[in-house]
């Protein structure tokens, strides 16, 4: 049973009906979290102003596992221990070619298969999808060499975050539609979608895109 928590982006005041959702996904009260950066952290800056949001809502983010730097089998143990992991926002391309080098997709993967709930923010979401290259209509830069965009796959969909905040051709979005043959979802930065097995619940102003050709 997939839990998946897509977020555009956190808001706080703002993201608080996707919040409600996330927490109906957990089966116990006072659940902790293990965070990924999608880069270095050294400072634990962005670490430590999720922390304050999760708080709000009465979850505890106490883990913090990044791929870029140095890290151990007791701190990967600790993090896949958690009730949830976040994906924090960031460069697409960056975030998936260090989950690669630290053989971390197949470990996501299956911590989402033993129950584990996957929550990523912009950058974080797209990971979740077949295919991370809508990254690049976000304005993404592609990372140097790389030429593998595919994602965690665990959902059959495209995610484009930040819908609203920078202007978008439409036709770009429907090119995209019909050449990848696939639906995308489109948030505003206080909304967001949730999986709960195969059950898709979208939160706030998410619009669809589909323009897949008919017939294949």
């Amino acid at each position: 049973m997939r839990k998946l928590v897509l977020y555009s982006d956190q808001v706080p005041g703002l993201s608080d009906k996707i919040d409600f959702e996330l927490l109906n996904l957990f089966d116990k009260p006072n659940p902790v979290i293990g965070y990924i950066p999608s880069a270095a952290d050294n400072e634990r800056r962005y670490f430590k102003d999720r922390r304050e949001y999760y708080s709000r809502i009465g979850i505890e983010l106490k883990i913090y596992y990044g791929p870029e730097e140095n890290y151990d089998s007791k701190s990967l143990s600790a993090l896949l221990s958690c009730d949830a992991i976040h994906l924090s926002g960031g460069n697409t391309y960056y975030f998936l070619y260090w989950l690669r080098k630290r053989n971390m997709i197949e470990k996501l993967i299956q911590y989402v298969a033993n129950g584990g709930i996957l929550i990523g923010v912009s950058a974080g979401a797209i990971l979740m999808t077949p295919d991370i290259s809508t990254s690049h209509i976000c304005g993404d830069d592609i990372l140097e060499g790389m030429n593998d965009y595919r994602g965690l796959n665990l959902v059959d969909f495209s995610f484009l975050p930040h819908y609203g905040t920078r202007s978008i051709d439409p036709d770009t979005l429907r090119k995209y539609s019909r050449e990848h043959g696939t639906v995308i979802y489109m948030c505003r930065d206080s909304d967001g979608i949730i999986i709960d097995g195969d059950v898709i619940k979208c939160i706030g102003d998410v619009t669809l895109i589909d323009n897949r050709p008919l017939f294949k």
